[in-house]
């Protein structure tokens, strides 16, 4: 017989194990935003583009364990903007076909 991952308190609510815990400390570890003290200001162009990606870090304020939330929306903005593009050539495509087998 398996052993039960979960078992359920006298609230009716699950009670976690010690992994179950432990990979939930990880995760919660994880998406801590952790800010310095003071963004370099030196003059190299390396240094600037840290600086403007801690500026968006914290105007998106937000990390998830995949990255901040803004990269996230821009990632997901680049796959919609080309999910349109195929989806404009493939209606063009049917137009195209339309006419020429009608």
């Amino acid at each position: 017989m398996a052993k039960k991952s979960t078992r359920v308190g006298r609230e009716g609510r699950r009670k976690l194990n010690e992994s179950q815990l432990q990979a939930y400390r990880a995760r919660k570890a994880a998406t801590v935003v952790e800010t310095p003290a003071e963004p370099s200001a030196a003059e190299n162009a390396e240094s600037r583009q840290v600086e403007r990606s801690y500026r968006r870090a914290m105007q998106s304020g937000h990390v998830t364990a995949w990255g901040h939330v803004g990269e996230e929306y821009e990632m997901i903005r680049a796959d919609l903007k080309r999910l349109f593009l195929i989806t404009v050539g493939m209606f063009i495509i049917i137009i195209i076909l339309w006419f020429i087998l009608a």
